[in-house]
């Protein structure tokens, strides 16, 4: 018989994997470039706008999920996330699908994300916490495995604009589902490890924590670190299907969007383990390596066996660092609250990490090649492994 912390991980991993499909998006942004004679910029334009508004909306949905619990949170996710879709197909253009998959899919995304993770941590013991994270961001990565190539289906078969509208059905109708499932453990009863909460709930002391948790120099390092790495991981993913097309003249891109997916998810486990055994400064370390290896594989010249290694590289190492971002906020902020503080972090994945989908159309619309990209992520990577160096010295016991 299943324990109800067993249930809450499988229904929130159902939900991340509903709220995955926004990994696939270079299979939509080809329908819309070779279907509706979008330009690239354009096709990342949704995506970017996506990215940006569900990092802040993260802060907006932790705080309601610490304030009223996570089946409310998902109650609206699944039901705007799927009218976001619908709503693309309604409004095929440039300015329509921008505003309602960036803004509207972006905000109930955030709203679904935020309560699944903390209501799973709940039920767990730190020392599993790293394991359980692995396990239920797994499915929000492996997501990609399975709509890419479903998406590519339907494409083919209805068309973009009917493979909006059935995919939008799809995730409205899992998700609601799911929610009855999802709840917090209220017996918990931690507090973190650098910030003492105070003993009485209320708007003053939440709003006092914050300010703490912001002033604090590990939490502007690991800001930029989540931001510039995650900013390389989206300059992928929105862009693997053209970068195929581009730079290595393969023609079927969305095999490599779902074999990215399945490393991701691989990674995000392995992480999570990594996380428990090693800690998360050597596994930050470890998965920066990895993925230094990866943008040199893209830039060797060598063909679609450089693309196949550094597809899978890249998918291992940013699935491992994704698994590691919850961990290291719950272990230095505590759990309490942790919907608001890693709303916070989540913030430098909008205002950082988005731009890189953007800034890869831009230079490879001038240069005619996703070499500069490259280049681009060689260097984030670089300084992110300095930034770790540095947040191992702040965390570090006295």
């Amino acid at each position: 018989m299943l324990t109800n912390g067993v249930k809450v991980a499988l229904a929130g991993s159902v939900v991340n994997f509903c709220l995955g499909i926004f990994y696939a998006w270079s299979v939509f942004a080809d329908g819309l470039i070779n279907e509706l004679g979008w330009s690239r910029s354009a096709a990342m334009l949704p995506y970017t706008l996506e990215l940006l508004v569900f990092s802040i909306a993260m802060i907006f949905g932790g705080r309601f999920q610490d304030r009223f619990g996570p089946r409310r949170g998902l109650t609206l996710s699944g039901i705007f996330t799927g009218l976001a879709l619908i709503l693309c197909a309604l409004t095929a253009s440039p300015i329509g699908v921008t505003l309602s998959f960036g803004i509207i899919f972006g905000s109930a995304a955030a709203f679904g994300y935020s309560a699944v993770t903390p209501a799973v941590l709940s039920w767990f013991p730190p020392r599993r916490r790293g394991l359980v994270t692995g396990l239920i961001l797994m499915s929000l990565g492996a997501a990609a495995l399975v709509w890419a190539p479903v998406i590519n289906l339907l494409l083919v078969n209805l068309g973009i604009i009917k493979t909006f509208v059935v995919c939008g059905l799809l995730i409205f109708l899992a998700i609601s589902v799911c929610s009855r499932a999802v709840v917090m453990n209220t017996s918990l009863d931690e507090q973190p490890v650098e910030i003492i909460q105070p003993a009485e709930e209320t708007t003053e002391n939440t709003e006092k924590i914050w300010r703490l948790v912001i002033r604090k120099p590990a939490f502007r390092t690991l800001w930029l670190m989540i931001g510039l790495s995650s900013g390389i991981g989206f300059m992928f993913i929105g862009h693997l299907v053209q970068i195929a097309e581009l730079n290595f003249n393969i023609t079927w891109g969305y095999v490599f969007v779902s074999l990215f997916a399945l490393t991701n998810a691989l990674g995000r486990l392995a992480g999570g383990a990594l996380c428990d055994r090693i800690g998360y400064i050597d596994n930050f370390k470890t998965a920066l390596c990895v993925m230094v290896v990866a943008m040199l594989l893209f830039l060797s010249g060598l063909g679609w066996p450089a693309l196949v290694s550094a597809t899978v590289l890249l998918g291992l190492s940013y699935g491992s660092l994704y698994t590691s971002f919850p961990v290291i906020v719950a272990d230095i902020f505590g759990l309490k609250n942790f919907g608001i503080n890693y709303g916070m972090i989540f913030t430098a994945i909008g205002i950082v990490g988005s731009l890189g989908p953007l800034i890869a159309a831009y230079l490879a619309e001038l240069a005619a090649s996703y070499y500069p990209a490259f280049i681009l992520g060689l260097i984030a990577a670089l300084v992110c492994f300095a930034l770790v160096e540095n947040l191992k010295k702040m965390t570090a016991p006295n």
